[in-house]
């Protein structure tokens, strides 16, 4: 059995996709892991990588390079994203990763981001005729895809991820009212773009992938993180309202207690849901749907396509 492995090193976390390539082209998911990485934390805006943050990321490559030895990995596929492609220091991470583990970390652009996004999101949707917006919400930046069912009809990457949105704006525990309303407009500020295509095609579906969306449909249905991976599953927007009002009201300790909340994003999950509530609200969307696969299972794709 023929069997890969992707390593998707974000702002935020390191992710871990290790799947057996099948016969017919498509790929089953054996292990899906992320480890905490906080490439950002203290230098994103100065578009530099601390040496905590050097120690992290390589610590958490390092955990995932022993899993793929135990699992006999014959290809293995690494990139990067935001805040590696806009450290001025990233050679001394990607130095010190192909010392350490042999490996090379392909950076690749927003745009290029934004196109595996949507592949992995493919395979997990079936036939949409509306026109709908995927969004991920990273760390550095957050991709939106806009699309009906005969492809993209356009892309985009600003660089409002929540962890940038943490290093611009304080945040008190629990937020408060005037700091959710400094993040909203924060995060107008930047979506122009996305405002202008979005006029005029009118999307009503959104597809949350991966991440943060995980969290929400966890604490919706109340299992511990990790435990559940899923296909594809709609959000009632009724009980995302209800999991907004609960994040945004509760402090660090009562949200790390909630079932089904993922230790990871304890810290980033109210803003987050700020951003989400913003773009539900400014874009009318009139549905919402979550779907587990993202950029990881993309680059799996594409990998296996090429090999193949």
């Amino acid at each position: 059995m023929t069997r890969y492995a992707v390593v998707d090193l974000g702002t935020n976390t390191c992710n871990l996709l290790i799947a057996n390539v099948l016969t017919n082209g498509s790929f089953e998911t054996i292990y899906d892991r992320k480890l905490p990485v906080k490439l950002g934390r203290g230098g994103i805006h100065n578009n530099i990588l601390l040496p905590d943050a050097i120690e992290r990321g390589i610590t958490a490559l390092q955990n995932h390079d022993k899993t793929i030895r135990s699992y006999n990995v014959t290809r293995v596929k690494i990139i990067g994203t935001s805040a590696l492609r806009g450290a001025a220091n990233r050679n001394e991470f990607l130095d010190k990763a192909r010392e350490l583990l042999g490996w090379e970390i392909e950076i690749i652009d927003g745009e290029k981001e934004a196109n595996l996004i949507y592949r992995g999101v493919g395979l997990s949707l079936k036939s949409i005729k509306n026109k709908y917006l995927i969004v991920d919400i990273g760390g550095g930046s957050i991709e939106f895809i806009l699309a009906n069912a005969k492809g993209i009809i356009r892309e985009n990457s600003f660089n409002i991820g929540i962890a940038r949105a943490l290093e611009t704006i304080s945040m008190s525990d629990p937020i408060s009212p005037s700091e959710i309303v400094a993040f909203e407009h924060w995060f107008d500020l930047h979506l122009e773009e996305l405002y202008k295509i979005c006029n005029i095609h009118h999307p009503d579906i959104l597809i949350g992938c991966s991440g943060a969306f995980d969290t929400f449909m966890d604490i919706y249905e109340k299992v511990p993180a990790d435990l559940k991976i899923r296909n594809v599953s709609e959000l009632p927007l009724e009980a995302y309202w209800k999991i907004h009002e609960l994040l945004i009201k509760s402090d660090h300790e009562s949200r790390s207690k909630l079932e089904g909340m993922d230790k990871m994003r304890v810290e980033m999950i109210v803003v987050a849901s700020v951003f989400t509530n913003f773009i539900l609200r400014k874009l009318q969307i009139k549905k919402l749907i979550h779907t587990h696969y993202s950029l990881k299972e993309g680059v799996m794709d594409q990998l296996i396509s090429n090999e193949h």
